[in-house]
């Protein structure tokens, strides 16, 4: 992505928007919307290059001011979503190194998160593992949380408006449960030309909605493949999020 330099409201930066801290009054630092980790590698390393000084100008990764108490207690449940989305895409909580090297160096550095995902919804050890098809039962509040912690540094980052309120509404489901009827609804977001109300005026997505570049159908790319999601402002702050293709999430606010 390409840095756009935020002109919003400094009045609305004064809050760790997760724990509504005053940020001047506790230690702070950076956190990445989306997760860091749900990026590859590559992506990952060119966007630590570009925050040195010495990357290229489209390789920005959406950052937020948030203290650091906040910032470092989401760790272990993005890594629980990290290994969730791994062992799914490969079908196994063992997947081959040859044919999935990525999730298999992953489950195996998390083994802790591979024997809490290894039992059912009853509390039981599947005795066969590889039976088809594959399902995993992660926990929904750890899949929440970090969920609820991007669409809420999306909103910060993209309109300026500090959501200090826990959310009205949590949703996420993988794309292909969705019938053909609910996946347009999801994926039809508004443009510049269709929103009535226009965003916090300096905001990064007032340039967002002028760019064509930055916004595919009311989508911002993070990653292709990987990470994209919108928002709308008009009446509640909705925000969608894709993960990896294959997870749809809607986190909204009532105003």
């Amino acid at each position: 992505m390409r840095e756009i330099e935020d002109f919003s409201d400094d009045r609305l930066k004064v809050w760790c928007i997760h724990c509504g801290t005053v940020i001047a009054d506790v230690a702070s630092n950076r956190d990445h919307v989306p997760t860091k980790s749900l990026l590859t590698k590559t992506l990952r390393e060119r966007g630590a290059a570009y925050d040195s000084g010495a990357g290229n100008e489209i390789d920005y990764l959406p950052q937020v001011m948030v203290c650091r108490g906040c910032n470092s207690s989401f760790s272990p449940d993005e890594n629980y979503l990290l290994c969730v989305l791994h062992a799914v895409m490969a079908g196994s909580l063992y997947p081959d190194p040859t044919k999935n090297p990525e999730a298999a160096t992953i489950l195996r550095s998390n083994r802790h998160v591979v024997r809490s995902l290894k039992r059912g919804p009853d509390g039981q050890l599947f005795l066969f593992e590889n039976l088809q098809p594959f399902t995993l039962y992660p926990d929904p509040d750890k899949v929440r949380r970090v969920i609820v912690k991007n669409a809420r540094g999306h909103a910060y980052h993209e309109i300026g408006e500090p959501l200090l309120e826990a959310p009205d509404h949590v949703a996420f489901v993988p794309l292909a449960q969705l019938s053909a009827g609910q996946r347009d609804a999801f994926e039809t977001v508004g443009t510049a030309a269709e929103f009535a109300v226009w965003p916090e005026v300096g905001s990064r997505m007032t340039v967002q909605l002028l760019d064509r570049e930055a916004m595919v159908g009311g989508w911002i790319t993070v990653e292709p493949g990987r990470y994209r999601y919108s928002i709308d402002w008009s009446e509640a702050v909705t925000v969608k999020t894709v993960i990896w293709e294959y997870l749809a999430t809607e986190t909204r606010w009532e105003r």
